[in-house]
């Protein structure tokens, strides 16, 4: 029985360079957010492809310490000629008639990204898929075909080391991720380790359990806020099918008709409706709030997103506190507590104050 193109992937994850930018160090084992970069990339990647293998060239050591799960293999050519040199050993070392690239320093990659890349290859009938956030391309997020072996050896034999200049030579496809440009955000400092954020505005989750009061909170921490000059805005999650339009309203029946998107107008407010076949990334929805217009979204819900949060609590509520994690800046509850950052949920002054000094 032939196998499925899902079967036959693999995925690389490019961490074989010098890091020239950040003094030569192991780019892939820098901590970002308290973990290796390599850790963010392989959390978004492993529910995407389950071969996956690292590409490095210093360091051996501390991967195979830190990642003994995964599979490692070095360049073929001396001197570290870069990417398409780690690509060419990938297609030495590794039988899958497909290989996935992505770089070690993207730690917001798209999730959704295998699919995507593996949909326009198939419908394009092309070797090569890569990456365009619709200003520029990113070619080290790649699926390419191993068909173009032996053009990249003849390529590479050239002198030549051009990434994109070799993929527009074969027949390959850039893929539109317009949608989520900041997913492609990339680390090249170590200042960047402090500084990259992948989101354009600052957003802080409001999470606890249902009873516990985040709506109520909101409501009184909005005004609070906004009072101070701080322009606020909201993404609520909701478990139920969500529908602003109204049944037999001309929008409805044009949105029925198959319009998608949708944009409803009238003086005071408009709205964009946009029907999805699955769950859209946290990325996409965050992109559409400008920075130039907004300061800080509250978000309620998305509790499998690692954003900071205020974990709230009340003594009345039958599950335990959550534990304390690393997105965790304060918690509110109405009990004393031993932790840092402790507010009293019933002092909404206390917490708009934290609030105030966290965004500064």
């Amino acid at each position: 029985m032939s196998k499925t193109i899902e079967e036959r992937i693999s995925a690389v994850i490019l961490a074989g360079g010098l890091a020239r930018r950040m003094n030569g160090v192991e780019k892939g084992l820098q901590l970002f957010e308290g973990k290796p970069l390599i850790s963010h990339i392989l959390a978004r990647l492993s529910p995407q492809v389950s071969d996956i293998w690292l590409n490095v060239n210093r360091s051996i050591e501390q991967y195979q310490q830190l990642y003994p799960a995964f599979s490692y293999y070095q360049d073929s050519l001396p001197d570290f000629q870069g990417p398409l040199s780690g690509m060419l050993a990938g297609f030495e070392q590794i039988e899958s008639d497909y290989l996935l690239f992505v770089p070690c320093d993207t730690p917001f990659m798209p999730e959704l990204l295998l699919q995507k890349l593996k949909t326009a290859l198939r419908i394009n009938n092309v070797q090569i898929a890569y990456a365009h956030d619709g200003e520029r391309p990113h070619p080290t997020f790649a699926l390419v075909h191993r068909s173009v072996k032996e053009k990249l050896i003849a390529y590479l034999a050239l002198g030549e080391r051009r990434l994109l200049w070799f993929f527009q030579s074969q027949k390959s496809v850039a893929v539109d991720f317009s949608e989520q440009k900041s997913a492609f955000t990339n680390v090249n400092t170590l200042e960047d380790l402090s500084r990259v954020s992948q989101f354009p505005v600052k957003n802080l989750a409001i999470t606890g359990y249902s009873g516990t009061g985040k709506t109520t909170l909101l409501e009184k921490l909005i005004p609070k806020l906004t009072d101070c000059g701080i322009r606020v805005g909201l993404i609520k999650h909701s478990h139920h099918n969500v529908d602003v339009d109204k049944k037999g309203k001309d929008s409805y029946r044009l949105r029925e008709a198959g319009a998608n998107p949708t944009m409803i107008v009238c003086d005071e407010r408009w709205a964009l409706m946009t029907e999805t076949k699955q769950a859209v990334e946290f990325s996409q929805l965050i992109a559409k709030f400008n920075p130039q217009e907004v300061d800080l979204v509250f978000v309620e819900g998305f509790k499998h997103e690692t954003l900071p949060k205020i974990q709230l609590h009340r003594k009345d509520i039958e599950k335990p506190l959550p534990e304390l994690d690393q997105w965790t800046i304060a918690t509110a509850t109405d009990y004393p507590l031993e932790r840092e950052n402790w507010l009293d949920i019933n002092d909404v002054e206390q917490i708009a104050e934290f609030i105030r000094n966290w965004i500064r």
